[in-house]
């Protein structure tokens, strides 16, 4: 398949309930602003969106001359014994009905989580060449995912096999001509009752284990930049704007009080300012901190913790004069 072009849509998934409507909307706007030369087709999946809900995104979608599609999700395809958390909600199945609810002249889709920002044009990656594979996923490189790993049963015999390496399912390029010749959303369901005690972080598992051998890597620092630790290995702003297209901000979320803030959450809020929603962001993380003083009890609990340590020291070194 050519690369970029307006000649070529790039068709693009997500899946949100209620809670996620702002954070999406910020997303999107990050997708078009990033994306103008593209055409673009936003496929939106949910359960409980309303008509007025789904026309927001509509009428956004139509500012940027760019399209969106709605596709209602009836909750019975997904059974109540799945595990899911509030954290991560059953929306997060949606992904896996894909290959079944898309018309079947797409032959690609790119799925992508809602805390997510797209920071440069995606063409490159979204009209890659598959090599065959049924998806094009970047390796995850978090300290979680690989303590996780590492212990997990469900990936004791994957663990020794060559090349195996775990993705993260936030940014997912699907094979769609592939997908629709192996699997189905059924077999999906099936799989994940069969694993579903062994499920951590639930289709991302059962993607990656479903699908060993049957994935090809892009590069995670351009294609899916987990934000927190990039902060953490000192990557400064100005140097993920010029590498990163995908950022994703997966864990600590720029919208939560609770979170303690750093510097790279500004690409969130430099989009979070161009939507209608930037005052009531604000005002969520301001009046949410005022209420709960959460900031100020991580102080304390630190500066607690900081007093043990000193007094530990101290008595170290009291210890060694002693014996000197």
């Amino acid at each position: 398949m050519a690369k970029g072009g307006t000649s070529m849509k790039m068709n693009i998934a997500v899946s949100i309930n209620q809670a996620f409507i702002r954070y999406l909307y910020v997303m999107l706007v990050s997708l078009f602003e990033n994306n103008r030369r593209q055409n673009l087709c936003v496929w939106l999946m949910s359960a409980d969106l309303t008509d007025a809900q789904v026309y927001i995104f509509e009428e956004l979608a139509q500012s940027y001359g760019q399209e969106l599609r709605f596709i209602r999700i009836g909750k019975e395809l997904f059974p109540k014994d799945l595990p899911f958390t509030e954290q991560i909600t059953i929306e997060t199945y949606f992904r896996l009905a894909l290959p079944d609810l898309l018309p079947d002249e797409l032959e690609r889709v790119l799925y992508l989580d809602a805390d997510i920002i797209i920071n440069q044009p995606l063409d490159e990656f979204y009209f890659r060449d598959f090599e065959g594979k049924s998806l094009c996923v970047c390796r995850d490189v978090t300290a979680a995912s690989a303590a996780h790993i590492s212990t997990s049963p469900m990936f004791a015999e994957l663990r020794e096999k060559p090349g195996f390496t775990y993705f993260n399912a936030g940014v997912l390029l699907m094979n769609l001509k592939k997908l629709r010749e192996k699997v189905t959303l059924e077999y999906f369901v099936q799989q994940a009752l069969r694993l579903k005690d062994h499920l951590t972080y639930h289709d991302q598992d059962l993607l990656n284990y479903l699908f060993y051998g049957d994935v090809i890597y892009a590069d995670e620092k351009r294609f899916n930049l987990i934000i927190r630790p990039a902060c953490n290995s000192g990557f400064t702003y100005e140097e993920i704007k010029d590498m990163a297209a995908i950022l994703h901000y997966a864990g600590p979320k720029p919208w939560r009080h609770e979170e303690v803030r750093y510097e790279l959450e500004r690409f969130w809020w430099e989009y979070a300012k161009m939507t209608p929603y930037y005052v009531e962001l604000l005002e969520d993380i301001v009046l949410g901190e005022i209420h709960t003083g959460s900031l100020d009890q991580l102080y304390r609990d630190l500066k607690q913790e900081n007093d043990e340590l000193r007094q530990i020291v101290d008595k170290c070194m009291a210890l060694l004069q002693k014996l000197s």
